[in-house]
């Protein structure tokens, strides 16, 4: 059994469940999700995976201690397991947490019975399962009518547009995208799109319709009651200009886009920063795929959002 901890926001959460559901098959274990975190965070960061096409079972807490502390059937299977454990590779143990430092490739062949915590913040954990993974994260078919009239005006012109503001600005790990990086990415996608019109998404739509200024066709989506359906509309969309937040990211991916505009640097390159909050480097080179286009997300001169 291999049993995966879901924990934060929307985005994390898609990744830890595309990681899991990717290793599960590899190594031919049954998966099962940790959901705890969520006792005490809900209100905070709620569960979202049910909004998708998953039906796979929640770990009890009995299960998840039974293959923390290497049980076994009997007392000689305990003794064995407990003595595998002792001996394996990091990776292979009963418990194990990702190395945030590298890309953790180890990890994608981790032991039949083990609980796995990490971020998972890459396609490189699961794209060896691509159909698996997108077939998992469908949304319900059902749509109201506010999200409707919007998916009827996509069309292949339409650019995914999304501002990530709130949180991030208190928050020195993230290299929250300035203005100009925006203008840049559209200057850029502009001349790769005929007609371009501008979907715009964002975590505070006041502060973009007061302080940015578009000069093609734009409409901002205003907040709805279940925020997910900003991703369901960003995944009708073929081309994409995303910040550093893995809610677009996904938003993006799932579209099986045709261009994906991303920052340069999706955390800060400040080191210190890095060790004071995880006690090391955390490497995230990895995190934006290789086919999309990368620009950077901050130069000299550049407005802060």
């Amino acid at each position: 059994m291999l049993i995966v901890k879901i924990f934060q926001g929307p985005g994390n959460q898609m990744f830890q469940y595309a990681y899991g559901l990717a290793a599960s098959k590899r190594i031919g274990a049954e998966l099962k999700l940790d959901l705890s975190w969520f006792d005490a965070n809900s209100e905070h960061r709620p569960y979202i995976l049910n909004r998708f096409n998953i039906d796979t079972p929640i770990a009890t807490q009995d299960e998840i201690e039974y293959i923390k502390t290497c049980n076994g059937k009997n007392f000689f299977e305990y003794r064995f397991n407990l003595l595998r454990n002792r001996f394996a590779p990091r990776h292979r143990k009963n418990v194990v947490k990702e190395d945030l430092s590298i890309y953790d490739e180890a990890l994608k062949l981790p032991y039949k019975n083990s609980y796995i915590e990490g971020y998972f913040s890459t396609e490189q954990f699961f794209d060896d399962f691509f159909s698996e993974v997108r077939n998992a994260f469908q949304f319900t078919p059902s749509m109201d009518g506010n999200v409707a009239d919007l998916a009827s005006t996509i069309n292949k012109s339409t650019i995914a547009f999304s501002i990530r503001r709130g949180d991030f600005l208190n928050n020195p790990l993230h290299n929250v995208c300035s203005k100009e990086y925006f203008y840049r990415a559209l200057d850029l996608i502009k001349e790769r799109v005929d007609e371009p019109e501008l979907l715009i998404f964002s975590d505070d739509a006041d502060w973009v319709m007061t302080n940015m200024e578009f000069d093609v066709p734009h409409r901002l989506v205003s907040e709805m009651d279940d925020y997910m359906n900003h991703m369901r509309l960003m995944s009708m969309c073929q081309n994409h200009i995303i910040p550093n937040s893995t809610f677009s990211w996904w938003g993006a991916w799932l579209s099986n886009p045709k261009i994906v505009l991303a920052p340069d640097l999706w955390l800060t390159d400040d080191s210190n920063i890095h060790q004071g909050i995880f006690g090391h480097w955390v490497e995230t080179s990895h995190t934006v795929p290789e086919k999309w286009i990368r620009i950077s997300a901050r130069t000299a001169g550049d407005t802060p959002l």
